[in-house]
C-alpha cells in the first residue's frame, strides 16, 4: 500500500517552522499533510544513503517504503526522543543493513559496503561550494584510502549534518571514538588535497572541515 503523496511547496512551507516535537505530534494526530512533509524532506537523502550500503535501487526503495509504512502504522506507539531525521536513519540503517546481509549471504556486511564508491557523496560537497578538483581521480584514489567507517562518520557528519551523539548511537561507536574517526578521515584527506597542487578554492574547501 502507498501511504504518500507529493506535496506541494506551497503547503510545505507551513510546516518548516515547526520544532520535530510539534511536528510529530502532528503526525501522532494522524495529519496526512505532516506525515507527507516529513516524507518529501528525508527520503531523497536516505535514497542516497541507501547506496553506500547497495547499488540496488529497489532494495533501497523497498526499505524506505517499510520504514515509512511502519512509523504511519506504529505512530501512537512511538517516542521519538531524538530528532526526525534521526529516527529515520537509524530505522533505514538497521533495516538496510539487514536486508543487504541477507543478499550477499557469505560476505559481510563491512566487505560488501567497503566496495560501495563513496565518491559521489563527497563531491556535492565540491559541487555545493562551487569547487572543482583539477583530477576527479585523485579525489576517488583519496575516499578510496579511507577506511569504511571514517567515511561513513564524515558522511553523516558533512552532507546530513548529525550531530555526533546521534552519528555515535547510529553506528554504535562511543562519542570519542566518532571525533577520532572523523579527525583521521579528514586530516588523511588534507594531506591528501594539500601536496597536490589544488588552487586556493581546494583549500578554501579543506578548511570546511576544521
Amino acid at each position: 500500500m502507498h501511504y504518500f503523496k507529493t506535496p506541494n511547496n506551497l503547503y510545505l512551507m507551513e510546516f518548516q517552522s515547526l520544532k520535530d516535537s510539534e511536528l510529530w505530534q502532528l503526525v501522532v494526530e494522524s495529519d496526512q499533510t505532516a506525515f507527507d512533509y516529513i516524507y518529501i524532506t528525508y527520503s531523497k537523502d536516505l535514497y542516497k544513503y541507501g547506496f553506500r550500503f547497495t547499488q540496488d535501487p529497489e532494495l533501497i526503495k523497498d526499505v524506505i517504503q517499510d520504514v515509512y509504512v511502519h512509523i504511519w502504522e506504529s505512530r501512537q506507539a512511538l517516542f521519538i526522543q531524538k530528532s526526525v531525521k534521526f529516527y529515520l536513519f537509524s530505522a533505514f540503517r538497521r533495516e538496510v543493513i539487514k536486508r543487504v546481509n541477507k543478499a550477499v549471504l557469505f560476505q559481510t556486511i563491512e566487505d560488501y559496503h567497503s566496495k560501495i564508491s563513496w565518491e559521489a557523496s563527497f563531491q556535492e560537497i565540491l559541487d555545493e561550494n562551487q569547487i572543482s578538483l583539477e583530477s576527479a581521480q585523485k579525489l576517488g584514489r583519496a575516499m578510496d584510502r579511507l577506511p569504511l567507517r571514517q567515511k561513513e562518520a564524515i558522511y553523516l557528519r558533512y552532507l546530513q549534518e548529525l550531530t555526533y551523539d546521534e552519528i555515535s548511537e547510529l553506528m554504535g561507536v562511543q562519542i570519542p571514538s566518532v571525533y577520532n574517526l572523523i579527525f583521521k578521515g579528514l586530516k588523511s584527506l588534507k594531506s591528501t588535497f594539500i601536496p597536490n597542487g589544488f588552487t586556493a578554492k581546494m583549500l578554501a574547501f579543506s578548511a570546511l572541515f576544521w
